[in-house]
């Protein structure tokens, strides 16, 4: 409630002070004798618009101050408390106090003060709800405000340090619940991870992977793929090697007799024979496989589509 108005060099009034009581106030008076004013300057008080053209005439400055009694309130003090300010004396106790006071100097510079700190014009419009309601004839903002009933209802009620307990009390079921749903959703999570994994490694163990598998099949792909080349090859290089009159092991062979005619002549030339020996023997192995490697060729579609399908599941595994 307003307990207290002071008004200084404001419109026609110099100086007054008005205190107000608990329960019903009236401004009685002759018509022209100041009452709107009074009520302008409540206005102006709560944010309203305070004009050079407000300030008495012959002087410099106006001001208007007011007390309220606010109670406890947790939406001003947190309001307050948004805004920087000291919210010690507000929401503690029946008589928690609240100090607006406005100035105007003539050069139109404005000041606003709230428990004695500078403040802004928009602070006190965001607090207006909570102190004064003025309206005029069918303008009961505040009466048709739905949400404001309830807040009526409970300051009537005396239900102020009722209501702080029961808001404490929801916050921590609140607080419990949200911890709740946590948990059971991560206990969700949890299961369903364990599902996933238990599918993957199934899939992993159902494909009876091997190490270096994707390698050897991608080389059998090849093959299968180039199969008329690669016999060609092996043709070519046994011909070559072995099975001309000219072959590579033919002419070893002679050149491996020449050196031992020689080394009867020069014995140092009895060092190359062993070697000569081997690399004969190594073109001769190599001969014997290459013609059983060619003969093992055989060109086989569905081995090929059977490659093909597991290097693509070995794929999918791998991607996932």
């Amino acid at each position: 409630m307003l307990a207290l108005l002071n008004i200084s060099n404001f419109a026609l009034i110099s100086e007054l002070r008005v205190e107000f009581e608990r329960g019903l106030n009236l401004l009685t008076g002759e018509t022209g004798s100041g009452k709107s004013i009074i009520v302008d300057a409540l206005g102006v008080l709560i944010g309203g618009r305070f004009s050079t053209d407000l300030i008495r005439s012959g002087e410099e400055h106006a001001s208007v101050e007011g007390l309220f009694q606010i109670g406890a309130h947790e939406q001003v003090e947190s309001i307050l408390e948004g805004a920087g300010l000291d919210v010690s004396g507000v929401g503690v106790g029946d008589h928690a106090d609240l100090v607006i006071r406005r100035e105007l100097s003539s050069g139109g510079r404005s000041k606003v003060f709230v428990n004695n700190r500078l403040s802004t014009l928009a602070l006190l419009r965001e607090l207006r709800p909570f102190l004064v309601d003025i309206h005029g004839q069918g303008e009961q903002q505040t009466l048709f405000d739905t949400e404001t009933h309830l807040e009526l209802l409970d300051a009537f009620a005396g239900l102020a340090v009722l209501k702080q307990e029961v808001a404490a009390r929801y916050r921590v079921w609140a607080n419990l619940s949200r911890e709740l749903s946590a948990l059971r959703r991560n206990e969700s999570e949890k299961q369903n991870l364990i599902d996933g994994l238990r599918f993957q490694v199934g899939e992993l163990e159902s494909a009876h992977l091997s190490a270096g598998e994707d390698e050897r099949l991608e080389e059998e792909r090849r093959r299968l793929n180039n199969l008329e080349k690669v016999s060609a090859l092996c043709a070519d290089a046994y011909d070559r090697t072995y099975e001309e009159q000219d072959s590579t092991v033919a002419r070893l062979s002679l050149l491996e007799r020449q050196i031992e005619e020689l080394a009867g002549y020069e014995s140092s030339y009895r060092n190359y024979s062993e070697g000569l020996a081997s690399a004969r023997a190594l073109l001769e192995d190599l001969a014997h496989t290459l013609r059983g490697f060619a003969e093992g060729l055989t060109y086989s579609p569905a081995r090929l589509a059977e490659v093909d399908n597991r290097l693509a599941e070995i794929a999918r595994l791998k991607r996932k």
